[in-house]
């Protein structure tokens, strides 16, 4: 598969897998010139908002990093900021909200996702000053 097939199946996946999961999809990719949500959801169970980044990565090529260790610090930072503006676009600042993970490896013998969920991952949020 190839890259942008991978993401794309990736997202498929996860937005399947929350859907299974009492999530209802607001919206798919979310894009802004510093960033992109993939995937944003209302939790049915706690009434948050959540936004979901989807990392996928094919298994047995030696080359190959899971996909949790795509998240870097400057993807949290692109991703903040996606969040913030999000949540000033649509008047959402007050609401409850939270930042959710999916991790998928595919594995390429049998075509099987294997599919890692980790909920609330915590953002430190700064107000900084332009004093």
């Amino acid at each position: 598969m190839r890259i942008g097939r991978i993401g794309s199946f990736g997202e498929d996946k996860a937005t399947a897998s929350l859907q299974d999961n009492h999530y209802q999809i607001i919206q798919r990719n979310f894009q802004r010139k510093w960033g992109k949500i993939d995937i944003i959801a209302k939790d049915k169970k706690t009434k948050e908002l959540v936004f979901v980044e989807v990392k996928t990565r094919q298994l047995n090529y030696d080359y190959s990093l899971n996909p949790e260790e795509a998240l870097t610090s400057k993807k949290f930072r692109c991703l903040k900021r996606a969040f913030l503006s999000y949540l000033s676009q649509y008047n959402l600042e007050d609401n409850p909200w939270r930042f959710d993970f999916i991790a998928i490896e595919i594995d390429n013998f049998s075509k099987k996702p294997i599919i890692r969920h980790y909920e609330d991952i915590f953002l430190e949020f700064k107000i900084e000053s332009t004093l």
